[in-house]
């Protein structure tokens, strides 16, 4: 008798010492062992035991975790509905899905990838014409050096944007694009890496320098400059009006388009700056956004005779209304929507903030003013000029250490980095010991309110509504338009821990996904007069991503929570986990806890894959497996004498660092990593 015959329980128990790749295999074997391992039960059983953090049991969760219709029962993000929607449509069996994990963790633990896909983009033209152009913002003039070697330190931007969140590349096609979309000017694309379905984004970039791409949380922004200047700022320098247009990606279920499954919608576009910046590598900006808000930091060199210090500010705008405005198409500003302005403050709300009042009704009555027109449009709701962020301690002068913002719901997030051998213009006259990176969140986003001072959500429905039988209606909200914001502040900090011959961060296994933030080191002084708080960073909600559920058959308020992610707060150690190597870009999967970083020194580089579940099944991981992996924790940490079940460190091929980290930047997830080759061509490798 094989064990194709033996009693459930004992083939589940044998199956369970296989590997994944054995247990596809075993297939061929008979069509009696096909039928056992391609069981439905046993298929499933299977991706439980060896990968319980992939994609696609994630996915089958979420939709066993709602009882209601998927498309209406408003738990997720529209765009993950209307992927679940899809995932359900579809109901592929268990043995395929295994079938399917199995080869992409296959290649994933052996460093090979399974497919290579090269995407052309066309050639920046900076001269004006009719055609692409991509000026990124130059980046600090600071590069590493150390006995005559010289390594990069910063990178520009990319020309093209991946996002976790939707699993879609944004990137410049070449003029032989599908549907012909770039002889309209059409030049960029949204591409589905899973289903290769693409949607031209309706946006002419003729006669534009895009200066950066970004897109987060189903939010398209480009920040671009007009191709001819505006005004002369000196004998020297001609100054562009600078300008951000952001657009909605909706995604659709394949069962309900007509089409492509993607959309991609004009929301709203304002003025980056309200004087312009020239196009030169001296004057950099800095921003970060989300569905809600943008941020933008600029540093300009201070023209003066005196040598003064450069000048910075930061800007906070709300860009959660739509407009239908175009203020690149009005440059007198003839045409942009007026109403007025009432400063009030109610008895009920603190004094120094301005708000809009609402006006009587026969005020509306005449149609001169609303409140939908009065809040629609991105709006400026913080300014905070360089006596502020020096209050703070983030005043970057001439030696500047900034890499990066980020944002959340209230906090704007610096995120700083010095190196013991950094150098060049604007490197520090007094380095770091080795390599310090810190992160700075200060509460910049206020909260709106409506006219009792309750939160929107706590506001009682307004009186006389249900009278005239129309439904019951928020009360009018009051949009704050400026006025400080008080709160702590949050400031933390790492460094690398050791000396220069061999140096490991202690924080390093925390922040992949070991214990929670908020445990390590914090400085105990104020930062510039402002208090130091100290926090945990708040638990993803379900609509959160990275998302994680519990059991396909656990009920909706059983639902597990999100593993630890990298939140904004937390310094980015992982920079100099493994110094003297440099972690110059990595692409994160917290939910499938899979990690891919690109470190280098000087000229030695490394790509390799890292896969750290915070899933451990015991006994899941062979002897030989368990013993590889402790070897390569020991090494890592220094200190490890154990590593979690399926934890594992290999390394691409050596020519993959030319075909993905020529440009510094690599995005993905579980299934492909994608990057830009030496030729300017975008590579997207899959697993």
């Amino acid at each position: 008798m094989d064990i194709a015959g033996l009693p459930h329980d004992l083939f589940l128990l044998v199956i369970f010492l296989l590997s994944p790749r054995d247990c596809v295999r075993l297939r061929a074997v008979s069509r009696r062992w096909h039928a056992a391992f391609t069981d439905d039960f046993v298929s499933q059983q299977l991706l439980r035991w060896n990968f319980p953090r992939c994609r696609e049991l994630r996915m089958a969760a979420a939709i066993a975790s709602v009882p209601s219709p998927i498309s209406s029962s408003g738990i997720w993000p529209r765009n993950l509905e209307a992927e679940l929607v899809d995932f359900a449509d579809e109901s592929p069996s268990w043995s395929a899905l295994f079938a399917r994990v199995a080869r992409r963790y296959h290649h994933l633990n052996k460093g090979r990838p399974r497919h290579v896909l090269k995407l052309d983009m066309p050639a920046s033209c900076r001269d004006g014409s009719f055609g692409f152009s991509f000026w990124p913002v130059a980046p600090w003039h600071r590069f590493l050096r150390l006995n005559e070697k010289i390594s990069d330190f910063h990178y520009p931007d990319p020309a093209w944007w991946y996002s976790q969140e939707d699993g879609v590349l944004v990137y410049p096609a070449t003029a032989d694009g599908a549907d012909g979309a770039p002889s309209l000017g059409h030049f960029y694309r949204v591409v589905d890496l899973a289903s290769g379905a693409s949607v031209p984004v309706p946006w002419d970039v003729r006669s534009k320098h895009i200066r950066r791409v970004r897109l987060a949380q189903g939010v398209l922004i480009f920040e671009w400059a007009e191709a001819l200047p505006h005004h002369q700022l000196n004998d020297r320098e001609l100054v562009h009006r600078h300008f951000a247009t952001a657009f909605d990606l909706l995604r659709t279920p394949r069962s309900a388009a007509a089409g492509s499954p993607w959309a991609v919608e004009f929301r709203s576009e304002w003025k980056l700056h309200f004087l312009g910046l020239p196009l030169n590598r001296s004057d950099r900006f800095f921003s970060a956004h989300t569905a809600t808000h943008y941020a933008v930091y600029f540093w300009q060199p201070n023209r003066s005779l005196y040598q003064d210090d450069p000048i910075e500010q930061l800007a906070v705008w709300d860009i959660s209304s739509p407009s239908r405005y175009r203020p690149s198409e009005d440059p007198t500003g003839a045409r942009r929507p007026g109403f007025e302005r009432t400063v009030s403050t109610p008895a009920d709300l603190p004094g120094p903030e301005r708000q809009l009042a609402p006006l009587s009704a026969d005020a509306k009555s005449q149609g001169t003013w609303s409140l939908e027109t009065a809040t629609a449009g991105p709006q400026v709701i913080r300014r905070m000029a360089w006596r502020d962020l020096d209050f703070y301690g983030l005043r970057q002068r001439a030696t500047p250490r900034l890499r990066n913002l980020a944002l959340d719901g209230q906090n704007v997030y610096f995120i700083e980095e010095e190196h013991r051998w950094a150098d060049g213009q604007h490197s520090s006259l007094v380095p770091p010991r080795v390599h310090f990176v810190q992160s700075t969140g200060i509460p910049v986003i206020p909260m709106t309110t409506t006219a009792t001072g309750e939160p929107p959500e706590k506001a009682p429905p307004p009186a006389g509504d249900a009278d005239v039988g129309h439904a019951a209606k928020p009360p009018p909200l009051f949009a704050i338009i400026d006025g400080p914001v008080y709160g702590p502040v949050w400031v933390d900090s790492c460094g690398a821990d050791g000396d220069v011959n061999m140096n490991f961060c202690q924080r390093v296994a925390a922040a992949h996904g070991g214990a929670a933030p908020g445990t390590g080191p914090l400085p105990s002084s104020a930062v510039g007069g402002a208090d130091v708080g100290r926090r945990s960073p708040p638990a993803p909600g379900p609509a959160g991503w990275p998302w994680a559920f519990g059991e396909p058959a656990a009920p909706a308020s059983s639902v597990a929570s999100a593993p630890p992610t990298r939140w904004p707060g937390w310094a980015p150690c992982w920079r100099h986990e493994d110094f003297p190597y440099l972690t110059v870009t990595e692409m994160v999967d917290y939910a499938a806890g899979v990690r891919i970083a690109a470190r280098r020194c000087f000229m030695l580089e490394a790509l390799s894959v890292h896969m750290r579940p915070t899933v451990a099944v015991t006994g899941a991981t062979p002897p030989g497996e368990a013993k590889d992996a402790a070897k390569a924790a020991r090494r890592r940490s220094g200190k490890a004498k154990e590593a979690p079940a399926r934890s594992s460190e290999v390394y691409l091929p050596d020519d993959m660092w030319n075909e993905l980290v020529a440009k510094g930047h690599i995005a993905g997830d579980e299934r492909w990593v994608v990057g830009e080759d030496e030729a300017g061509r975008i590579t997207v490798v899959r697993f």
